[in-house]
C-alpha cells in the first residue's frame, strides 16, 4: 500500500494522481473494509464520530462495483463533502500504514 504524497491538496497534481490516491481504498484487504463498515455504523449511532465516509469507504472495499456508483453520486452531488471525506479516510489509512507497515519478508 505504498502511496505517493497526498495530491488532494496539491494544486499542481494531475487528475490521474488524485484518482490513484483517492481510489486506493478499493485495493485494501477485506478485513479493513469490515473495520471501516463497523466504524461507519458506530459513527451513525454515536455522536461526534462521522460515519458516512467510513461506510462508503468500507463499502468500496467490500463491494467496489455497487459502492463505486454510490461514491460517484456522492462526489457529483456533494463535491466539498466528498473531498473532506476522502481526506479523512486517507489520513486514517496513512496512519494505519505508519502503525502497521507491510512486511518485506516472504510469507510461508
Amino acid at each position: 500500500m505504498n502511496t505517493p504524497a497526498n495530491p488532494i491538496n496539491d494544486p499542481t497534481a494531475t487528475p490521474d494522481a488524485e484518482a490513484a490516491y483517492t481510489h486506493r481504498i478499493e485495493d485494501l484487504p477485506k478485513e479493513v473494509g469490515v473495520m471501516l463498515m463497523t466504524v461507519g455504523v458506530l459513527g451513525m449511532a454515536l455522536p461526534g464520530v462521522v460515519g458516512g465516509p467510513a461506510l462508503i469507504a468500507g463499502g468500496l472495499v467490500l463491494w467496489p462495483k455497487t459502492f463505486g456508483r454510490v461514491e460517484s453520486w456522492f462526489e457529483r452531488r456533494f463535491p466539498k463533502a466528498h473531498l473532506h471525506s476522502m481526506q479523512q479516510i486517507n489520513r486514517y489509512l496513512d496512519d494505519l500504514e505508519k502503525r502497521f507497515p507491510e512486511s518485506d519478508q516472504p510469507k510461508g
